[in-house]
């Protein structure tokens, strides 16, 4: 990998480009910026073997404790950036600044954002094993990082020559596992499920209806048009009081329009009103 473009000539910020990988890089050079830019003391105490600095930062306009072990070279923050990111933050990084290290401590960043969190167990194309962060290696894995190493030289071997050579080995590595798998016959799909849940699967399956839920508006159907019609026709006519006329509509939604009368007498209006009642309650009970 390229080397990032560096903001200064810091060691500190050096051992960052060498250790992080480039995005990573990008988010720890912003955190070195500042710490040199925006960051100043306002405190300083000891406590068992522990410097606890007060820093305040100007760009939040806030104070930060850190503390810091100058044996160890251990440090923790109030702001809870490595905490988070796992990248230590500026105002960690103000602090070493100000003891003068030139290499940030192992316990200030995390592994997974390094350039070296891949390295594991690596062949080359001698079958010979390269042992990186691994502390134990199994052995059978190595038998197999030199199996895929005379694979992958075989198979160079075999490029350009003739296609009965190619047969041959296709032929001799069907035999071997032919020879290292047991004669056993396909599986069917209920096999293959029960294998892969761990379970058997049971042939008698019983559906039961759900449970019907009653809910508010429930049972109800909009009428058509056409529907409406035939209940309104199957009703018994009667006498509406606007028209005079034995029909399916009263006062209130007469066709009609309204027909001016002359007064009458009281009775006669409460005969009125005691039949629009009547009405009132017939459209009720047939609702």
């Amino acid at each position: 990998q390229s080397t990032p473009q560096l903001f200064s000539k810091s060691a500190l910020e050096s051992d960052g480009a060498r250790l992080f990988t480039h995005a990573v890089f990008e988010e720890f050079q912003e955190e070195y910026k500042c710490s040199t830019n925006t960051l100043t003391s306002r405190g300083f105490s000891e406590s068992n073997n522990m410097e606890l600095n007060t820093v305040k930062d100007a760009l939040r306009n806030r104070n930060f404790i850190v503390q810091y072990n100058p044996g160890t070279l251990e440090s923790s923050c109030t702001c809870k950036l490595f905490e988070r990111r796992g990248v230590p933050c500026r105002h960690i990084l103000w602090i070493y600044l100000g003891n003068g290290l030139e290499k940030i401590p192992e316990s200030s960043f995390a592994k997974r954002w390094t350039k070296d969190a891949l390295r594991d167990i690596k062949s080359n194309h001698k079958g010979c094993v390269g042992v990186g962060d691994v502390d134990i290696i199994d052995k059978k894995q190595i038998e197999m990082t030199k199996l895929w190493s005379e694979v992958h030289e075989t198979m160079g071997v075999l490029i350009g020559r003739e296609k009965e050579h190619v047969e041959d080995l296709c032929k001799l590595i069907k035999e071997f596992r032919e020879k290292l798998l047991p004669s056993v016959p396909p599986m069917t799909k209920h096999q293959e499920l029960e294998e892969l849940f761990g379970c058997a699967t049971n042939n008698e399956i019983t559906i039961l209806p759900p449970k019907i839920s009653k809910n508010k508006g429930s049972g109800k159907r909009m009428l058509s048009n056409k529907a409406k019609v035939v209940a309104c026709a199957s009703k018994p006519k009667r006498m509406c009081n606007n028209c005079k006329q034995m029909a399916h509509h009263d006062k209130r939604n007469c066709p009609n329009p309204f027909v001016e009368r002359p007064p009458q007498n009281v009775d006669d209006e409460e005969e009125e009103e005691e039949e629009e009642e009547e009405e009132n309650e017939e459209d009720e009970l047939e609702d």
